[in-house]
């Protein structure tokens, strides 16, 4: 079948169930159940409602012939539900808290009524989802409002999730945001959905829009094994849904403020032999929401801002003394958010949603980095989001989801100075990523229907299917990076020794991908007995865009012809080449797993299941720089010397920063010309995929505790990559691609193919407790083990990492996923509601220490490339302790870094005013202890040995930089030293 028919056919599914009715899950979640009498025999015919305690919103279904009722799609809050069937006795259940994509399991037994009377209890939510067997959990409002969140960004509490850990996004539009780790990913391979809305950054992957904590009232982290409902994720998919007014008018007001009298000094400061900097820190906003039309219609709003003044010790070692000091790096956030819900009748439920984000910051701030080293990154984020959702004959449900999201990053270079690196990791000039600009724009359909049937081999089937169309015609990125001058990389720490490397961009490069999603699924729950469900799912997803006319790049034109010659035969990663561009279209999804309750009550659940899942191929990870070359305008280096053992001057000298570049003008690499950058994609690019296993137990313990046991087993296919495929092989004097010209140089040619791999093993052991008498905790501790081809993790692009030319896709190169294999993660949390008023809400979070890329210096393998795996691997051994020798070097990122811990603490007291309205005073400590945590390592180490510095006489001495610590706790974009907080927030 053709692209257009697929197409074709995909929206008119879209729009045939336009209309239809569904049962969907993205912003709300259901409650369901069986109704038997005293003797256990299904009772039908019996009118279940819900009715929301806060809004009035109330729904209601007819039990069927198996006595099952289903109340779908009902809005996220406290619900009292009420059976009755003439003959017998009123049952109510009062306070059932439904939670976002989460089906509850709420039996019933109806007796028979001798006179008119009610049975009335004090409903349970039940701790276990007894009907489903994905992996992952629900963060509640209580968790969001009580625990201490460093930076009020709501995503961090996925910590308190069993295996998620957290690190900063790795890319420069984000460098402010942190980014919820799971399976080996870096956060990149997450889908983020916000009131069902797509929240994702379609350029580098993860979270696109914050919200105000203030807006947020909770969020479904599904993180392994999700339903076919679920896709465009390898990863896990994370379902938040903001708050809507109430019946009552209610708001709030917070003010919270740091100063440095309220901190640690940071190891740099500590190092460098530097006061304690300034640090001021304010974020306040608030929010307001109420009756429009009590029990139909309400409104919310809420608005948050940050603004951040710390400061950024620089020391460049003696090299530019000038430079030294103390700067200020400003962060600006301001959130924005208003939504009304209204009940146009009791079957139909809408609700309207306005989103705004605008934010800057720093960007490449370090205490190696020079001032004018620096950039500022600005941000800009608009949604609009609507959903209809509405009951048709009963139980069977439609829910409709419109969105519009737009983004706009600027990165500006703090000036146009050369560029120059040493090899103690000092920076000075232009930034070479800047400066550059993103933009996005999309529009969002979403269709998803619902329907059930009794019987059919058990006791029913809940059905559900749905569309999802997302147009995105600007995807958009412009940069002119490095263009400023010439860049220098030093051979040692002198600002007048040797240099092993000389290079010049020139022009402008831009590129626009407009992109299409395209995605449809069938699901079947499948209620084989009150104690057995299977969950039976398929999903197909298909992405435009990726297929891009390359015909005005001459480096792909020249594969192309060569591949159709059959010169590239027997060449891995150009199989493709020679064939006409294709998009990606076998992208099916099959889902399966089962949920058993393991003694009938909804204590001990067993479940397991497998599943393929396809994500977006975020454009950044294979197409991008591809794209730009597309185009045909040339942009990239145009002048380039290399000598890993220094350039040398027509007399035989060294040659220096102060020598002038006609010396080596005859030993341009480049060739003088606007070039291309060395990107080229594969004309048949794939979309990532893993295939997910997983096994659970959970037990429950008692009325508010339970044991969760999970492990999971992921495996990463068709990866984004871009490795340099022209290396020399083995024994073969010429590169593979030398008789082709490919421009500008042949051994830095990286071909954008869809070959990387990854695995994950995990095993995850949580307790959690939900609050009873004053306690409310979770614990969870997980061992795990997550390999990747592409270097920096499961889900991220690596240039570097291929050892063996001949055969770079063997499994042999599976190695430690630089950014986030820790064997060992744990965290501990609690909220401790104290006598008079008080509560006390710590959080511990620990990770073993992640991998370092250690490389040689030197061509060992004779490939023509300074990247190769050393013999021994090493890893740091505390601050100022030489490296400890851990054995032989087998893969890349052999080497490990630190562990991280860290304690955050929140006490508050709370004083009622009476009227409804109250008085939280706070103080918040982060990193408690002042855990040093060190992060980054240096120094780059493509000089010969690692260990050693290579002087300009050709002597090597030790160098004290290897493996030690080049950023700390408190140093910017890492986590902070000791901060204290202090604040009040006002409710009414």
């Amino acid at each position: 079948m053709t692209s257009n028919r697929i197409i074709l056919a995909m929206i008119t599914l879209a729009f045939a169930l336009v209309g239809v009715p569904s049962h969907a899950q993205q912003t709300t979640g259901n409650v369901s159940g069986r109704i038997v009498d005293a003797q256990g025999a299904a009772v039908p015919g019996v009118t279940v409602t819900a009715t929301n305690t806060q809004t009035g919103f109330s729904r209601s279904d007819v039990s069927d012939a198996e006595g099952i009722y289903r109340l779908t799609a009902l809005p996220v809050g406290t619900y009292d539900l009420a059976a009755e069937l003439s003959g017998f006795q009123k049952r109510e259940s009062k306070g059932i808290v439904v939670s976002v994509g989460q089906s509850l399991d709420v039996p019933m037994t109806l007796a028979v009524a001798a006179v008119q009377e009610n049975v009335t209890v004090t409903g349970e939510t039940p701790l276990i989802e007894t009907r489903s067997s994905s992996v992952g959990g629900v963060v509640d409002v209580s968790r969001i409002e009580n625990l201490p969140l460093n930076g009020r960004q709501f995503a961090n509490l996925a910590v308190t999730l069993p295996g998620v850990g957290l690190g900063f996004h790795s890319d420069p539009t984000k460098s402010t945001q942190f980014s919820p780790q799971i399976a080996g990913g870096n956060g990149r391979n997450v889908n983020y959905q916000i009131d069902g809305g797509d929240n994702n950054d379609d350029t580098v992957g993860g979270l696109l829009q914050l919200f105000p904590l203030e807006a947020i009232q909770e969020f479904n982290f599904q993180t392994a094994r999700y339903k076919a409902e679920y896709g465009r994720s390898n990863g896990g998919v994370m379902n938040i849904v903001t708050k809507s007014g109430t019946n009552r008018y209610q708001g709030s007001g917070f003010s919270l403020f740091r100063d440095q009298e309220m901190n640690a000094k940071t190891e740099t400061e500590k190092l460098n032999e530097l006061d304690k900097q300034d640090y001021r820190r304010y974020q306040y906003g608030g929010s307001f929401g109420g009756p429009i039309l009590l029990n139909r219609a309400h409104f919310f709003a809420a608005a948050e801002r940050t603004q951040l003044d710390t400061k950024q010790a620089v020391d460049t070692s003696g090299l530019f003394p000038d430079q030294d000091g103390i700067f200020t790096t400003p962060v600006r956030e301001n959130l924005v958010t208003a939504k009304a819900t209204m009940t146009l009748t009791p079957e139909h439920y809408v609700a309207v949603r306005y989103g705004r984000n605008t934010n800057s910051q720093p960007y490449g701030a370090g205490p190696t980095a020079t001032v004018n080293n620096w950039g500022e990154s600005q941000n800009t984020f608009n949604s609009i989001n609507v959903n209809h959702n509405w009951v048709i004959g009963g139980s069977k449900l439609n829910e409709f989801i419109f969105q519009y999201a737009d983004f706009s990053n600027a990165i500006t270079a703090n000036s146009l100075d050369p560029y120059q690196i040493f090899p103690n990791g000092v920076t000075i000039g232009q930034n070479p990523n800047t400066p550059q600009q993103t933009h996005q724009k999309k529009w969002q359909f979403r269709n998803d229907f619902s329907w059930n049937v009794a019987g059919m081999g058990g006791l029913g089937h809940d059905f559900k299917t749905g569309v999802n169309f997302i147009n995105e015609p600007t995807l958009f990125i412009t940069f002119n990076v490095g263009t400023g001058g010439y860049a220098y990389q030093h051979l040692d720490n002198n600002v007048n020794g040797p240099i092993s490397q000389v290079t010049l961009q020139g022009g402008s490069a831009e590129a626009n991908i407009p992109t299409k999603q395209f995605a449809v699924y069938f699901q079947d729950d499948w209620r084989v007995t009150d104690r057995l469900t299977l969950n039976l799912g398929i999903r197909y997803d298909l992405n435009t865009g990726f297929a891009i006319d390359q015909s005005l790049n001459p480096n792909y034109v020249m594969l192309r012809d060569a591949g159709q010659a059959g010169l590239l035969q027997g060449l891995p990663g150009f199989e493709d080449f020679g064939k006409e561009p294709k998009e990606d279209y076998d992208n099916i999804q099959p889902r399966v797993g089962f949920a058993f309750d393991v003694r009938g009550d909804g204590r001990d659940i067993v479940r397991a299941g497998y599943g393929r899942y396809f994500d977006f191929g975020y454009t950044n990870s294979n197409v991008l720089f591809a794209a730009v070359n597309a185009t045909g305008l040339g942009a990239g280096t145009v002048f380039e010397v290399n000598n890993a053992d220094g350039i040398r001057n027509p007399d035989g000298s060294f040659f220096s920063v102060t020598d002038p570049i006609a010396n080596i003008e005859d030993q341009n690499e480049a060739g003088g010309a606007l070039p291309l950058n060395r990107h080229v994609a594969s004309p048949r690019l794939k979309q990532p995929y893993t295939d997910q296993l997983s096994v659970g137990w959970s037990h429950q313990l008692d009325s508010s505790t339970i044991v969760d046991v999970d492990y999971v087993h992921v495996e990463g296919r068709d990866i984004g990559w871009r490795p340099r495929l022209n290396a020399q092989h083995p024994g073969v004097a010429e590169r593979p691609l030398a008789l082709l010209g490919i421009n500008p140089s042949p051994e830095d040619i990286a071909i954008a193919i869809s070959r990387g791999k990854s695995r994950h093993d995990g095993l995850n052991v949580g307790v959690r407790r939900r609050m009873n008498a004053g306690v409310q905790f979770s614990a969870w501790y997980s061992l795990s083990r997550s390999l990747s081809t592409t270097g920096n993790s499961g889900d991220e692009l690596d240039l570097i990492n291929v050892q063996n030319a001949a055969d770079p896709f063997n499994d042999v190169q599976l190695g430690p996923a630089r950014r986030s294999d820790a064997r060992h993660r744990a965290t501990i949390s609690a909220i401790f509601n104290l006598p008079y008023g008080f509560q006390v809400s710590p959080i511990w979070r620990y990770r073993s220490g992640l991998p370092v890329n250690i490389v040689e210096g030197v061509d060992l393998n004779q490939d023509g490339l300074n990247q190769d795996i050393p013999a021994r691997a090493f890893a740091f051994d505390g601050i100022g302790n030489p490296p400890k020798d851990i054995g032989e070097c087998e893969t890349i990122n052999c080497g490990r870094g630190a562990s991280l811990s860290q304690v955050n603490l929140r006490v508050s007291k709370g004083f009622g005013l009476g009227h409804g309205m109250r008085l939280e005073a706070i103080g918040e400590v982060f990193n408690l202890f002042n855990a040093k945590n060190p992060s980054g390592f240096g120094p780059a180490t493509q000089f010969r040995d690692p260990r050693l510095l290579i002087g300009s006489d050709g002597q090597a001495t030790p160098n004290p930089n290897f493996l030690q610590p080049t950023t700390y706790a408190g140093d910017f974009q890492e986590p902070e030293q000791r901060v204290g907080q202090i604040g009040f927030r006002f409710t009414f």
